[in-house]
């Protein structure tokens, strides 16, 4: 973020600027939006980098065993993991295979409805998300808990909870 300026610097310009140009970065919500980004996407790829490093797994594989963890039985419809995946939803059945290839998860006709397939974290599974488990909560701490006060992790989870909100609610054009 080097052609930003800081938060600090008081630019009175920027209050008269149009719509257009406040996307720049010369508004504070623009530098804050470019913060935001950058950041995310900065924690995002050193954690993926380093969680794949010791464990193979990346990001995505991490969020899908996540997911069937907390499920009831370990086992989820591809299509209801699909929903709440938060990376890549749309690379599930790539992803899905490669994860059953490594013996991490399996799939199945669903016993329910035979057009749909079910995911099933296996004993493997269950073991290596332990251990990346593990890694990812050391990484998060590092990154997160050293860095931000109760008082912040509240305000953050309140912006991202509307910012999730509003992305939710708007049809982009």
């Amino acid at each position: 973020m080097t052609a930003i300026k800081g938060d600090d610097d008081q630019d009175s310009s920027a209050e008269a600027l149009p719509a257009a140009q406040d996307l720049t970065g010369s508004s504070i919500k623009a530098r804050a939006w470019r913060s935001f980004v950058e950041t995310a996407a900065t924690i995002n790829v050193k954690m993926e980098k380093r969680l794949h490093a010791t464990t193979g797994l990346r990001l995505t594989d991490y969020n899908l065993l996540l997911l069937l963890t907390e499920a009831t039985g370990n086992q989820l419809r591809m299509g209801e993991l699909a929903e709440r995946m938060v990376f890549s939803p749309s690379r599930l059945s790539y992803q899905a295979k490669s994860l059953q290839a490594r013996g991490l998860i399996s799939r199945c006709a669903d016993p329910t409805d035979r057009r749909g397939m079910t995911a099933t974290l296996t004993e493997e599974g269950r073991r290596v998300f332990r251990e990346a488990s593990a890694v990812h909560a050391q990484h998060i701490r590092q990154i997160f808990h050293d860095s931000v006060d109760e008082d912040e992790a509240a305000a953050l989870r309140e912006i991202c909870r509307k910012l999730l909100q509003t992305t939710e609610e708007t049809e982009l054009r």
